[in-house]
């Protein structure tokens, strides 16, 4: 974990890392990203079911695939876009390593957003409540034969509401290494950095974190967020095996035909069996031997498999990991063997409402932090005149509720005239009341003639 090797080296026992991240918490990130890229050294990770990354993935589509989220200022909520735009390429590693950091900056007239993953920041210190506030982010670039490292230490006080922003350049001939401080004017692209920067009447670090929120099971005492699948790691190395050894099941049970070498034409070379187009797999040779029967010449090698009490096997385990992660049962086992009551059905898609409802709301957190640092550099920059914007998050809810059937039963209610039209395609389309009326057709006998005209907005 070079980032925690190099703040080490430079910082020693700092009293500015009044909580460090820990070596065991080093380690589990190490080996979460090593899960989630398929690194991890085990004899089954030419069989895996790349389960860390579906996992990642599910939750990343569950959090953000039904996201409204605006700012109530135009110039903000432009650059609020396209930060999300960028973001939603890279939520799968928010989840799969615990946390994320964006981290915004000045570029001409506009504010962009480093997305900074798990492995790429150190957080130094932290409030209370286990918010991040302070940080140390790596940036590196190699040019020739030369390692360049940027360490850029953010610190906040919150009683003196003072930011500072300290930016160190190293560079060195290995990738390990953090090297000897340079000039940072001297590095090509940091040149206009600042080595130094002091901001006052600050609120809030100038950077946001998201945390996964879920108890720390690798360092109880640590406020650092863990993995989506952290709960799962052993059931996901199960799953990996059962998965192996179904293929081998396949592999070993491949319908072949053994048959003496003589019975099959020779190559052109006069050597070799010609063996039939396509189906070099299927027969398989042997030699001659004395005493041999003419029956025994050729025979189908055809044992029964043993696919079904292998895959039930597998499907246990799923599920299994299906609840320790949060995750309703069907999403990555098989759907059709799954809950058979009503109660249990909805058991298990509340588990998974409630567990995307938490990471949705530490989501809605960092955003709004990060919304926050936007801002003070739109006023310090003169980039955008509005006061005290606002942040609206609209997250849905069909993790819960089936769409096709909430539509029926809206629809139904409109049929009755118990609830408008126009709210129907309100809810539908996601839209205004007032687009919604000019979406009306001027007569409908399903939501009757005059619906249109007698509402006002």
């Amino acid at each position: 974990m070079k980032i925690f090797d190099f703040i080490a080296k430079l910082f020693g026992k700092s009293r500015t890392a009044e909580k460090p991240v820990s070596p065991e918490m080093q380690t589990a990130l190490a080996v979460w990203l090593d899960m989630y890229r398929r690194q991890e050294s085990s004899p089954e990770q030419n069989h895996s079911l790349n389960l860390p990354s579906a996992i990642s993935s599910e939750f990343a589509r569950l959090v953000m695939a039904e996201s409204e989220i605006h700012v109530s200022t135009p110039y903000l909520d432009q650059q609020f876009q396209k930060f999300l735009k960028c973001f939603l390429i890279k939520a799968d590693l928010a989840f799969a390593l615990g946390s994320m950091a964006f981290k915004p900056y000045v570029s001409g007239n506009q504010i962009l957003v480093d997305i900074i993953r798990a492995d790429r920041f150190a957080p130094t210190a932290f409030d209370d409540s286990g918010q991040v506030t302070a940080a140390v982010f790596l940036s590196r670039k190699t040019i020739g034969r030369i390692y360049y490292t940027r360490l850029e230490t953010h610190t906040f006080d919150a009683e003196q509401h003072l930011y500072t922003v300290e930016n160190k350049a190293y560079f060195s001939f290995s990738a390990d290494s953090l090297g000897t401080e340079c000039d940072l004017h001297s590095v090509a692209g940091w040149e206009n950095l600042q080595e130094i920067q002091t901001i006052s009447n600050i609120e809030k670090p100038l950077f946001s974190v998201y945390q996964n929120p879920a108890a720390n099971i690798i360092d109880p005492d640590s406020p650092v967020g863990i993995s989506c699948f952290s709960h799962a790691e052993e059931l996901i190395q199960e799953a990996d095996q059962q998965w192996a050894r179904i293929q081998w099941e396949f592999r070993g049970t491949e319908l072949a035909v053994d048959a003496r070498q003589d019975l099959f034409k020779k190559d052109e070379t006069g050597k070799r069996p010609d063996l039939p187009v396509g189906n070099k797999r299927l027969f398989r040779r042997y030699n001659i031997f004395s005493g041999e029967k003419i029956s025994d010449a050729m025979q189908i090698f055809s044992p029964a498999i043993r696919d079904g009490s292998l895959f039930n096997g597998l499907n246990h385990i799923l599920q299994r990991i299906e609840f320790n992660v949060g995750l309703a049962y069907g999403t990555l086992s098989n759907p059709t063997d799954i809950e058979k009551t009503a109660q249990e059905i909805l058991s298990s898609k509340q588990r998974s409402y409630v567990q995307v409802s938490k990471m949705q709301n530490a989501m809605q957190e960092s955003f709004e932090n990060l919304m926050y640092a936007m801002h003070v550099y739109a006023q310090l920059y003169d980039l955008d005149s509005d006061q005290n914007p606002e942040l609206s998050c609209s997250w849905g809810d069909s993790v819960l509720e089936d769409p096709d059937k909430e539509f029926q039963r809206r629809a139904q209610l409109v049929t009755m005239g118990c609830l408008r039209p126009e709210l129907l395609l309100v809810w539908y389309f996601r839209t205004s009341r007032k687009k919604a009326l000019a979406m009306l057709p001027d007569s409908d006998p399903l939501f009757g003639d005059d619906h249109a005209d007698s509402v006002t907005v």
